[in-house]
């Protein structure tokens, strides 16, 4: 199975096109969205995010940001917890936006592989065995990065720019 994962949308509607784009030239199973489907504050754009989303409710595995209000609860028709734990290919993969739960405070019981935004930096790291990835944003990067995404497949984690070039790739297994 191959998962694509995005984080920090913010309300952008032609950079969420843009990576619905890439997740079907990617033709991955799954779209993991890490929260901060919303601008900053509560606006039309978030039900333009919702209506693009709804339709592909049955592809996505999302959680919750913090700029996501209790509003946005009620705009999709897939659940939104602070937290979950999945299986992606037999690798336990935790979920998170990032903003409860970082690299420096996992949560219980996390997985081989934790899945962060919130930082709006992409980037992926092995730490005492467990690899830490943040896909970055798709559409307010900081920190001199590019706007980003992940896949993830049966053996590696890609870090690609929003136009699908690769900026580093890390294998699953050792």
């Amino acid at each position: 199975m191959k998962i694509m994962c995005i984080s920090d949308i913010h309300g952008n509607i032609e950079c969420l096109n843009k990576a619905i784009e890439r997740y079907r030239e990617e033709n991955a199973d799954k779209l993991i969205i890490l929260g901060d489907f919303s601008g900053y504050y509560f606006s039309s754009s978030d039900f333009e995010v919702s209506e693009i989303l709804n339709n592909m409710a049955g592809s996505i595995i999302a959680v919750k940001g913090n700029c996501d209000s209790f509003e946005t609860d009620n705009l999709f028709n897939f659940d939104l917890g602070y937290l979950k734990t999945i299986d992606v290919n037999g690798t336990k993969v935790t979920l998170t936006h990032g903003h409860m739960y970082d690299r420096n405070n996992l949560p219980e019981n996390c997985g081989e592989i934790f899945l962060s935004g919130h930082t709006h930096v992409g980037n992926i790291e092995r730490i005492n065995g467990r690899i830490i990835v943040n896909p970055g944003s798709i559409s307010k990067p900081r920190g001199g990065t590019r706007k980003s995404y992940l896949t993830i497949d049966e053996n590696n984690i890609e870090l690609k720019t929003l136009d699908g070039e690769l900026i580093k790739t890390i294998k699953i297994r050792d």
